[in-house]
């Protein structure tokens, strides 16, 4: 049995070389915070089972059709998951290039499209629609939009999704359906995020509280220091929100520690540092330097590299960081995160949705509105009309 420890994120903050606790506080701020709409949110899941097998499980090639926040967490996802059952492709809705060289190299009576669009890039995403007049196409976006009304006029198959804003469509079908292509099992992912939501709101309530207090202080950015990189990967198609939900005050980004390193001391000065590392620990790939250069005299001294594995280079890189970080009296954060695991993938969604939404609060930043990306649509709608009329 995992320790308990072991089974969910777990964050520690440091700042002067002690531990950060944030005090009485934090729960009497968390008091004040009703309970986030997406934590009481109902997702069924076997209308979306049904309609997966109905639709897209006779297919050998499904071609994503995306853009944003979705796109970049399943380029993210896709690039590192080992959870693949079928063909599948990743395309931007606005990547026409792309869109038509996958037309030409798949085969079409194997091959479906799956468009997924929240309400305001539905435009960008019918755009691309339009461009498959003779291929199989699947539709996901909410129920009363363009994506709605497209399907019942083609008899496209259509899965509505109803989602609290357009931030939080994370656990929704617009993740569960992709996942379900991969062969990951979406009921174990919404069990992820129901112990998340349970596990984990005073947890990033301090993280968010404690970023907040830094932003106060005049740190503008958050430099995140993951290991492995994977998971800094997939924690960067959360950058967008969580930079929403700071209004621009707090930049993130993410890097290993030789380029939080190379940066310098200035840097160091103007940000915080989380420390993203796995919860659990494996010997991971080996390292075994040949005895014959043990012997040289380049490699002496090398000759514990003949025991040695990838995961222990990772752990001495964030080891050297952290050290450096605790004698200069940096403040910084660790989260700890299992890994490869769909349960785990939901806590850590839950995760990043309540800091979000908590950093959003914090400032009185309406994160649930309606987004400029709207405002932005109807420009280049007025642009594009212009444009046909003149051509």
């Amino acid at each position: 049995m995992e320790k308990a420890s072991k089974r969910k994120i777990t964050v520690r903050i440091q700042e002067g070389g002690r531990d950060w606790k944030g005090g009485k506080e934090v729960r009497t701020l968390l008091s004040q915070f009703p309970l986030p709409p997406f934590v009481t949110q109902e997702v069924p899941l076997l209308p979306i089972q049904r309609f997966f097998r109905a639709t897209l499980g006779v297919f050998r090639y499904i071609v994503l059709v995306t853009q944003g926040e979705l796109l970049a967490f399943f380029q993210a996802f896709l690039k590192n998951s080992l959870l693949r059952e079928k063909a599948l492709f990743l395309c931007s809705s606005q990547d026409g290039d792309l869109l038509g060289e996958l037309c030409e190299v798949l085969p079409p009576s194997e091959t479906a499209f799956l468009f997924l669009a929240r309400r305001p890039e539905e435009f960008w995403g019918l755009f691309a629609l339009f461009a498959l007049p003779e291929r199989k196409k699947v539709l996901v976006g909410e129920p009363h939009g363009a994506f709605a009304e497209c399907a019942r006029e083609c008899f496209f198959p259509f899965l509505p999704v109803d989602v609290p804003s357009f931030s939080f469509w994370q656990r929704s079908a617009f993740l569960y359906l992709p996942l379900s292509v991969w062969g990951m099992p979406p009921e174990e992912v919404e069990r992820g995020f129901q112990e998340g939501y349970t596990a984990l709101r005073e947890e990033a309530f301090r993280l968010a509280l404690f970023l907040w207090e830094k932003e106060q202080e005049g740190k503008g950015r958050v430099h995140i220091v993951a290991e492995p990189p994977l998971l800094g990967e997939v924690l960067s198609s959360f950058f967008p929100l969580l930079e929403r939900s700071c209004e621009g005050g707090l930049v993130f980004r993410a890097g290993s520690p030789q380029t939080l390193w190379n940066e310098g001391e200035r840097v160091w000065e103007r940000g915080i540092t989380i420390l993203v590392l796995r919860a659990l620990s494996g010997e991971g790939f080996r390292v075994r330097i040949p005895r014959e250069l043990v012997s040289s005299e380049i490699f002496a001294g090398w000759g514990f590299l003949r025991e040695c594995s990838f995961e222990a280079l990772e752990k001495a890189a964030i080891d050297a960081l952290r050290g450096m970080l605790r004698q200069r009296g940096e403040a910084f954060a660790e989260l700890r995160l299992p890994l490869y695991s769909p349960f785990f993938l939901g806590q850590c969604i839950a995760f990043m949705q309540y800091l979000a939404c908590y950093s959003a609060w914090l400032r009185e930043v309406d994160i649930f509105s309606e987004p400029p990306l709207v405002r932005f649509e109807r420009h280049v709608v007025s642009c594009l009309k212009k444009r046909c009329q003149e051509a």
